[in-house]
């Protein structure tokens, strides 16, 4: 049994304060962690309740585990994005792993971290709001609100019914009787704050990089609901962040995830960002994880034929019904985000000509001499695994530094609204001109320009919708969420996850098939040979009755056996 001050550190992590440094609500958020003052004695003053404030910031970025960082890959828990070396992802989260795993109770810890410092703020603003002016109070409450609501958020989607605090906890004994709140009474309060949040930033002129505005908090509802099959509440709050004009899509898909673009003042598509700073602690390992062998990258996390075979090509039309489409030049006539999203095969990537082939142990450098290819898989079996790389986000500038990029990551943008309110709509049965027209202004973005789709049935708009979700949305870590909330993980999740051929070649493989949502169906016992030694495959494991919520951390529960399991854990 834990001693009485570790069982005070572990029980939500209620209570403790961490000041950051103190910037202006009109600076972008850049975390410093200090020494943890005492909130009896501190946040007195508006000063110092900015830097509580700001500290309500800090758990955004979720909890990092070797590969698999909310904030950057978790799409590698679905069939898009393969994470190399990590047991955690490879077969989801396979038959080995049970409530005891250090990730879920670092993800539990720090949510509920986030949680209790929104509480305290909440009492300290209102403690001092005499001594602050008007403005200043609206502005703390409401980023404070908003950030409650996306902790509370994330805990419901990873465990279902959760601890619902909304004061803050001051004794060991009370925390330790704390019993879960069914998840959509829970969803009912993420919502009246997402709405106290934008009610409050209403007419606010901070928009800083991280800030919590008005559209971000209406946008997060318009999430919230989507993610609990909420359609109504769903299509209505993304309409209003549509019809408030604050937001409209950039004109080039292919820089948009580029650090000048999103650090600009002219970014008119990003809500919400997350910033990162080597000084603070908060940068990430991003380009270490993505970059090519021949860039000195380990390349762990990659992009997964699955996710490949997704992009239609230009007519429109998936790659087993266009005459476009050409299996011994299988990258030509494709959705042109698949080259502004990933490296592919041929491509000049850096100084040298990215090719993974086991064949190919020579490539060529940028001045077209031959060297060493230190990418292929003659030269290094932790080359790629699937014979892809991410280019989305990267940054050639982190290179000679590849642990510690500070590249901002948007954590939602005005595309992802239109998507919701679109299939929002579907949903409901509303297929007019306005769910076809939000669909078609995402395809119609300047630099991609898919043919524009019709209104079609309830199924047919499905399928596009849910098609356009996975391209458009690419490694932005909203795949899990969406496969648990269509009901369709155990199925998509059970199907072979593949990686190109060793030799690059498609020809000798059967043609891809899609089942009636879009989605790539391989019939991997046919290949040649078999089990293939060429094609790259990893079959999932799913879980049905199980997987679809996370467990209660064991910590947790032996502080408070009240907490109950969920099934299957």
């Amino acid at each position: 049994m834990k001693n009485f001050n570790e069982m005070k550190k572990n029980i939500l992590y209620i209570g403790l304060i961490v000041l950051l440094m103190v910037t202006s609500c009109d600076e972008p958020i850049e975390l410093y962690p200090l020494d943890v003052p005492s909130a009896e004695t501190f946040y007195t003053n508006e000063v110092e309740i900015q830097g509580g404030v700001n500290a309500c910031y800090s758990y955004i970025d979720a909890y990092r585990y070797s590969y698999l960082d909310p904030g950057y890959s978790w799409d590698a828990l679905s069939d898009l994005v393969y994470s190399r070396g990590n047991s955690f992802t490879i077969g989801y989260l396979g038959s080995t792993l049970d409530y005891t795993h250090g990730y879920f109770l670092g993800l539990w810890r720090r949510m509920y971290q986030g949680v209790a410092r929104c509480n305290l703020m909440l009492e300290k603003i209102e403690e001092n709001k005499d001594l602050i002016p008007d403005e200043k109070v609206k502005q703390f409450q409401g980023e404070v609100y908003f950030l409650r609501a996306f902790y509370y958020l994330r805990l419901t989607n990873m465990f279902g019914d959760v601890v619902y605090l909304d004061a803050p906890v001051n004794s060991v004994e009370e925390a330790s009787n704390v019993t879960r709140t069914a998840r959509a009474e829970v969803l009912q309060k993420i919502y009246a704050d997402f709405d106290m949040a934008a009610q409050l930033l209403a007419g606010s002129e901070v928009t800083a990089l991280g800030r919590a505005t008005s559209g971000a908090a209406m946008a997060y509802k318009a999430r919230a609901a989507l993610q609990n099959n909420d359609w109504a509440t769903a299509a209505t709050a993304a309409k209003s962040v549509i019809d408030s004009k604050q937001y409209s899509l950039m004109p080039s898909y292919e820089t948009l995830f580029t650090e000048n673009v999103i650090e600009s003042a002219e970014n008119t598509e990003q809500i919400f960002s997350l910033g990162h700073l080597v000084e603070a602690g908060t940068q990430t390992q991003y380009v270490r994880y993505t970059a090519s062998r021949a860039l000195g990258g380990w390349s762990t996390i990659v992009p997964t034929q699955n996710m490949i075979d997704s992009y239609l090509c230009v007519d429109g039309m998936d790659i087993s019904e266009s005459p476009m489409y050409d299996k011994s030049n299988p990258y030509d006539n494709r959705d042109p985000r698949m080259r502004y999203s990933l490296v592919l095969p041929g491509d000049l990537w850096g100084d040298y000509i990215y090719e993974t082939r086991l064949d190919k142990p020579e490539t060529l450098n940028a001045a077209g001499e031959t060297v060493t290819n230190r990418d292929s898989y003659n030269s290094t079996e932790f080359t790629s695994f699937t014979g892809y790389l991410i280019r989305k986000y990267f940054e050639f500038k982190y290179v000679e530094n590849a642990a510690q990029c500070e590249n901002p990551f948007m954590l939602c943008r005005y595309a992802e609204v239109l998507l919701t309110y679109a299939e929002a709509k579907i949903e409901l049965g509303e297929i007019d001109a306005d769910c076809v027209a939000a669909i078609n202004e995402v395809r119609g973005r300047s630099d991609v320009m898919m043919p524009e789709v019709t209104a079609g049935s309830q199924a047919e708009m499905r399928k596009i919708v849910r098609t356009e979700r996975k391209v458009e949305l690419f490694n932005e870590n909203l795949r899990w969420d969406d496969l648990k909330r269509w009901k369709r993980a155990e199925v998509v999740l059970n199907r072979p996850i593949l990686g190109r051929p060793v030799l690059g070649d498609f020809e000798g493989y059967p043609d891809v098939e899609f089942d009636e949502y879009g989605d790539p169906l391989y019939d991997v016992a046919s290949y040649i040979p078999h089990p293939s030694t060429d094609y790259r495959v990893v079959l999932n494991t799913f879980f049905q009755q199980r997987d679809y919520l996370w467990p209660i951390p064991e910590t947790e529960l032996a502080l408070n056996p009240a907490l109950g399991q969920n099934d299957g854990w």
